[in-house]
């Protein structure tokens, strides 16, 4: 879910970014329903964490690229061109 987050301009992908959103929340709200029935909240929970997980990406691109930067240690060429595409 963290993966559609939407920052589409256009209304016609705004409304299909939101009904893939619904959709994900609906199959993560099965499942957990299905695998942890003794904790209904479990999966608001989940969705709860998630604001912490991308400010963690976040902390963890701005490291590496720092690190980059330096020069002092050699990163492989893949990790290297997404750590650019994301920075």
């Amino acid at each position: 879910m963290t993966m559609t987050f939407i920052c589409s301009a256009e209304a016609s992908q705004t409304e299909r970014g939101s009904k893939l959103q619904d959709a994900l929340h609906e199959a993560l709200q099965d499942y957990e329903s299905c695998q942890h029935a003794e904790d209904p909240r479990r999966a608001g929970k989940l969705l709860m964490t998630l604001p912490l997980l991308r400010q963690t990406a976040t902390k963890a691109i701005q490291h590496f690229y720092s690190i980059k930067m330096q020069g002092k240690v050699p990163m492989h060429k893949l990790f290297l061109e997404m750590l650019e595409a994301k920075v």
